[in-house]
């Protein structure tokens, strides 16, 4: 029975910390019905520069003025909303990271990923998924 012990709590343990791993799905689209297209330059306007450099480094694309595509960043913890029915309500997740490319107001992909406890967990997948959609696959 002695030697049953530490495989019992070994276990136990094992149990317990793959329960509270974040599995958090990332959601995908291109927005103009599911065509890929071809992105040889960007933008990041309003992104800080922490975000911009890992952004860069990932997507392979450093920032050009001129270029008509533009990324847009966003880092939303649910806190921030003010809606009662929301905060008495609960939630499944604290917040979300969305990375989207758009040229103008017109959307041409987007990427998401909920968060309940990681947001830097959230946005590399975010991250992993934008380099697989739009780099990997050219």
């Amino acid at each position: 029975m002695q030697i049953y012990k530490p495989f019992i709590s070994l276990l136990f343990v094992t149990f317990l910390l793959t329960g509270c791993e974040e599995r958090s799905t990332v959601y995908t689209s291109f927005c103009d019905h599911g065509k890929a297209f071809s992105l040889s330059c960007l933008r990041y306007p309003m992104v800080d520069s922490q975000d911009k450099t890992v952004l860069e480094k990932a997507l392979g694309l450093k920032e050009d003025p001129a270029c008509p595509y533009s990324l847009k960043l966003t880092k939303y913890k649910i806190s921030q909303c003010n809606n009662p029915v929301v905060k008495s309500t609960g939630s499944d997740f604290e917040g979300y990271v969305r990375l989207e490319i758009i040229k103008g107001f017109t959307c041409y992909y987007k990427v998401q990923s909920d968060y309940k406890l990681d947001r830097d967990r959230a946005f590399k997948r975010v991250l992993k998924q934008a380099k697989i959609d739009l780099i990997e696959k050219k």
